[in-house]
């Protein structure tokens, strides 16, 4: 194994404010050390998740609750069109990973051998470029078939079913990205420190990282997310 690569596994990241300057602790800038999190926080962080994303959907189907009110637009006054392209959208997401799932698929090009030479790694190169550009096509024209399929499925159906529709598909894609909100949270709070060692974590509870200012967060957890998980590679 090439200990080199183990240093994907962590980066340092320094705190800049709207105008790209750094943000100074003292007469330093702040600088904040991540590191990927292990398995143990791993299974930490989607435990949080699901139960952040439970709680939001039992909330949102309670017509009674705040969230059910500001989070869910008023519903009962759509029309029917509406209904079908916003139920479209809620979707969206499922729609996309169904096509990913189910595209046909070219013939992905034959790696070169060690060996090879320029030109062949060259001609290798641009037909990756090429399969990819094909695999996205097929997705996308995947997709279209699946939205249309899915209109068509929902023609026929009276006013009452698609608002039922519409709610749970809505509840299902904000519960979606609560969900991944709470995991990107969670994995950037347990893998954020304040010294190279990485002993001391950046805050003090999660609670304490919840309340940051946002600029923060959407720096720490962008930081996090860029670090290179080499796995393939550490197996090499």
């Amino acid at each position: 194994m090439d200990l080199t690569k183990l240093f994907k596994w962590t980066s340092e990241i320094t705190i800049v404010d709207g105008k790209g300057e750094p943000v100074m602790s003292g007469k330093t800038p702040l600088v904040l050390y991540l590191q990927v999190i292990g398995d143990a926080d791993l299974s930490h962080a989607r435990k949080q998740a699901l139960k952040a994303s439970k709680i939001l959907r039992r909330e949102l189907r309670d017509k009674e609750s705040d969230n059910h009110a500001a989070m869910l637009p008023d519903y009962e006054n759509l029309e029917e069109k509406a209904l079908y392209n916003m139920i479209i959208l809620a979707e969206s997401l499922e729609l996309r990973r169904a096509a990913m799932e189910t595209a046909k698929r070219p013939k992905e090009p034959k790696k070169p051998k060690s060996d090879a030479n320029l030109e062949q790694q060259e001609k290798y190169e641009t037909a990756l470029e090429d399969f990819d550009t094909k695999v996205t096509e097929l997705i996308n024209e995947r997709t279209t078939e699946l939205v249309e399929i899915r209109k068509n499925e929902l023609k026929g159906r009276s006013k009452e079913e698609l608002v039922t529709i519409f709610v749970e598909s809505t509840i299902g894609s904000l519960c979606q990205a609560e969900m991944l909100r709470t995991f990107n949270s969670w994995c950037a709070y347990l893998g954020t420190f304040l010294d190279k060692k990485r002993t001391k974590r950046g805050f003090n509870s999660f609670k304490d990282y919840e309340n940051a200012a946002p600029e923060l967060k959407s720096q720490i957890v962008s930081g996090y997310f860029q670090l290179e998980m080499g796995g393939e590679d550490l197996k090499n």
